[in-house]
Formats: C-alpha cells, structure tokens, sequence
C-alpha cells in the first residue's frame, strides 16, 4: 500500500534527513580507504603478471583482475569528483557533459541490475545551461536511480536519457519502462517523504529535490504521459 506522507515533518522523516547526512560525511572516508585497498590490489597484480613461468590461464586470469580493480578505481574517482563539487558555485554547465558524468556515477549499479541504459543527446551544437554543475547533476541522478528502483528486481529493463532543445529550454528526459507511476501517489509524488517503497529503501526525497533543484534554475519537472513506465522531464533555459 502506498505511503503518502506531507508536511509538518514527522520524527522518522527528521532521522531519514540526520541518516542522509551521517552517510555523506562516512562516504569520503569509506572511499578513501577502498581506493588505497584497489591501489594495493592493482600494484600486486602487476608484479604477478610479470613473474617468469605463468600459465596462460594465470595471465588471463591476473589480466581480469587488473581490469575490474581499474574499473573499480574510475567509478570510486567518479563519485569522490561528485562530493567534491560545490554547490553554490554557478557558471556555464554543457549538458552534454553532466549527462555523460552522471550516467558514468551509475554505470556499475545498472550493469549489475543486468539493466540496459540508452543516451540519445545531440552530439554537436551549442547544449549548455547557466546554474550550478553539482545541483543539476545532483537532479539527474536522483531521476535515474528513481528509474532503477522502478525497474529492480527485473530480469531486464531500459533506462533511456535523451535530450534537445524545447523552444527556449533545454529538456532533459529520463524514461523507463517499468510498471510506471502507482494511481494512489500520482497527484503527490513530488512531494517530500512521498514513497511506495519502505523507509530503509527509500527516502522518498529524490523526486522533491529534482524539483526543487530545477526550480532554483528557473525550470520545471515533470512527469509526463507514457504508455509505458515513467518518464520524467526537466527542463532549464538554455544558453
């Protein structure tokens, strides 16, 4: 059954807020020791794959673990570049750009869910927007983990980014084909809290602050008609 909750703030949404912010301080320094712990791994394998006298099957076998531990490297470098971002700092953002990162930060998760996620951005063109980098992708990310819930525990499913110019906006649409939006939270889904899922799974934040982060840069966000699955759509003023 759907949980459909709204302001004032109730005492387990405050803990959902204090747990949000106690993980974010952990994340840098959880990050910071795996990266040593993959640098310890990588340096090994290294002078593994090196000693004399090793069976193909050894080689390739050392080869795979050199590639998952660079992998592994990127994706951690991925999400310490995304902490460290500030956010009050606005200038020229190229959209092009942000979705590439962004999807980048999820590659891992989405490959694991044996998940599919499609780009279609216009590859040349002026695509830029005046705001803060972090916020923006901040919002994307938040649109594209909302599509991997939708689409968890499924043997497959398709993410789909794509992006143009709507007359004097750039729009940015994250689509799925899952089961789409429950009837009973259709009319409140951007409200705060506002979830099917259980408290430990989800804060039911990530589509209230979408909206408000679109808000801030003089855009919306909206969910717009779909046969199938959902399909969020943000749009800012484009440069």
């Amino acid at each position: 059954m759907a949980e459909k909750r709204t302001a004032p703030l109730q005492a387990d949404d405050l803990v959902t807020l204090n747990r949000s912010a106690t993980v974010a301080r952990l994340v840098s320094g959880v990050v910071h020791e795996v990266n040593n712990a993959l640098q310890v791994i990588g340096g090994t394998t290294e002078l593994l794959h090196d000693l004399p006298g090793l069976s193909d099957p050894v080689l390739k076998g050392l080869q795979r673990i050199h590639e998952q531990n660079a992998r592994a490297a990127a994706a951690l470098a991925e999400v310490m570049t995304f902490s460290r971002q500030k956010h009050d700092v606005r200038g020229v953002v190229n959209v092009r750009e942000m979705i590439s990162r962004t999807v980048a930060l999820r590659a891992y998760a989405i490959n694991r869910a044996r998940l599919t996620i499609a780009q279609h951005v216009p590859s040349d063109g002026r695509f830029s927007v005046e705001g803060s980098a972090a916020l923006l992708q901040q919002a994307l990310l938040n649109l594209i983990i909302n599509a991997e819930q939708a689409l968890e525990g499924r043997s497959s499913g398709t993410i789909t980014i794509d992006a143009d110019r709507d007359g004097k906006m750039i729009r940015v649409r994250v689509t799925d084909d899952g089961p789409g939006i429950d009837g009973s939270i259709a009319s409140s889904i951007f409200e705060p809290f506002v979830t099917t899922r259980p408290r430990d799974q989800a804060s039911g934040l990530g589509l209230a602050s979408a909206r408000a982060i679109a808000e801030m840069h003089g855009g919306t966000l909206t969910c717009e008609a779909q046969e199938k699955g959902a399909c969020f759509a943000f749009r800012i003023p484009a440069l």
